[in-house]
């Protein structure tokens, strides 16, 4: 998959389910509900030892699914995502180094930016599609439409405090081609995530 293939199918999930694994059996279980309720993307952070195996089962019972792993900082974790499958891998921020890693795993990445600086750092090395980090603390919905305005080509991935109210305002936004969040998986996850799907397509046009 190249990050072209990715943007498209990430803009058709148009929402991407955040997965913390704690146990892999209940982190498969949240997964197998997510895809029947309509969710097509999901990112797996690798922030626990049990996130490879997660990932790996994943990719096995659900290979129609988009699996990627997320929170990638370091060659290692580089390594464990691609050898249990992912189909992409995300970034809270982009070093020279980490882009070097990248790279070489032949895996298209997500990497994460803040700033205008950032973000003309990730396309000159070749990124167009960037995640937007964290979201709502930075008042995102008012930097990204900025951002339409100057960064014409990049689509942006926001997650940060994302819940299913705001659904609506990212999905307005033309350079926003999905969003990322945890919400779903909690006490407060609003409407059914199929429900949330439609409200974000629907304001795209």
């Amino acid at each position: 998959m190249d990050s072209k293939e990715l943007r498209a199918r990430l803009a058709e999930a148009a929402i991407m389910p955040i997965i913390t694994v704690r146990a892999v059996d209940k982190a498969l279980a949240d997964i197998a509900r997510l895809i029947e309720e309509g969710v097509g993307a999901i990112e797996i952070v690798f922030r626990t030892a049990e996130a490879a195996a997660a990932l790996a089962e994943a990719r096995r019972r659900f290979p129609k699914a988009l699996i990627g792993a997320g929170t990638m900082l370091r060659a290692e974790q580089v390594a464990k995502a691609v050898a249990a499958g992912a189909d992409f891998l995300v970034s809270p921020g982009l070093t020279p180094r980490l882009h070097e890693i990248v790279a070489a795993a032949g895996r298209p990445m997500i990497p994460g930016v803040l700033t205008a600086s950032e973000v003309l750092a990730a396309t000159e090395y070749g990124y167009d599609l960037v995640k937007y980090y964290p979201a709502q603390p930075s008042n995102g919905l008012m930097v990204l439409a900025d951002y339409a305005n100057i960064f014409t080509d990049v689509g942006f991935v926001p997650t940060g405090k994302i819940d299913a109210s705001v659904l609506s305002q990212y999905g307005a936004l033309r350079n926003v081609v999905a969003v990322g969040g945890s919400w779903m998986l909690g006490d407060h996850a609003g409407s059914p995530i199929r429900e949330q799907i439609a409200t974000f397509r629907k304001a795209k046009g």
